[in-house]
């Protein structure tokens, strides 16, 4: 329930009711006119007044949320980080803006994930297309670029710099069973990858193809994540960032077309 107000008047007393005089009231006391309004320092409570949601506020805080999550998980780990600590970054005071916003620190780390794969998978599609619209032009190398080139411009900014050093972290978490590469691997855009890069390496049996693409990605991933921490360190940088990719497609390339040696075609058993 709320309060009475009171009215004030400066720092004057309030105006009180005259006195009465003898059987009847002093008629010549000031008297107060119902219809005047309150003095401006008058605080009148009318109930319980709901606030309608304000969209751009509501973006706002859930991209510094967004923001707040990619550098505490980059640099702290996505295990290392409380839920406290990423509302106080975002200057949250709610301390349950977070939960609002994405249910739940997974949660978070989803929606971070999803915002940097969707630029991934648009540039991933488009060079696919442009393959497919010209078939002559496709080889391995051509396949690998999509795989490389999309994760590796995440690179230019600070969020995707952050984004490439938790994948890692996240990576271990989602690993797949023998045998499910390219079928249910990631978004479509890597499927297609991969289903074409398994067409581009006639020289392997399915299995082996499979183990070196996985390889490749995990390769690709943990070499992109470590030149976003030495950019984000300050460190010394061997190559400059063009020739970084460049550098990173051709082992993918030679990974990939390497010819089987004798220690693979051993068992196990016999080694």
């Amino acid at each position: 329930m709320c309060a009475r107000s009171r009215t004030r008047t400066g720092g004057r007393a309030p105006v009180r009711p005259a006195r009465q005089r003898g059987s009847g009231w002093d008629r010549s006391a000031p008297r107060r006119d119902p219809t005047a309004r309150a003095s401006s320092s008058v605080q009148v409570c009318l109930g319980p007044i709901h606030f309608a949601p304000m969209a751009r506020d509501a973006t706002e805080t859930r991209e510094r949320l967004l923001r707040a999550g990619e550098h505490l998980f980059a640099r702290h780990g996505i295990d290392g980080v409380r839920v406290r600590e990423i509302n106080q970054l975002a200057r949250q005071r709610n301390s349950s803006a977070l939960h609002y916003h994405f249910g739940s620190r997974d949660g978070l780390l989803e929606a971070i994930l999803d915002l940097h794969r969707a630029p991934i998978e648009a540039q991933r599609a488009a060079m696919l297309d442009a393959l497919d619209a010209q078939p002559e032009a496709l080889d391995i190398r051509a396949v690998v670029e999509t795989i490389v080139v999309p994760l590796t411009g995440e690179l230019a900014t600070e969020s995707g710099r952050d984004y490439l050093r938790i994948l890692p972290q996240v990576s271990p978490r989602r690993s797949l069973p023998a045998g499910k590469i390219p079928d249910t691997f990631g978004p479509d855009g890597i499927r297609r990858s991969l289903r074409l890069a398994h067409g581009c390496l006639p020289h392997l049996d399915p299995v082996r193809r499979e183990d070196r693409l996985a390889n490749v990605m995990d390769f690709t991933t943990y070499a992109a994540s470590h030149r976003a921490h030495d950019i984000e360190m300050g460190a010394p940088l061997r190559l400059p960032e063009e020739q970084f990719i460049g550098n990173l497609v051709d082992m993918s390339v030679g990974a990939l077309r390497a010819p089987i040696g004798d220690a693979g075609t051993r068992s196990p058993t016999s080694r």
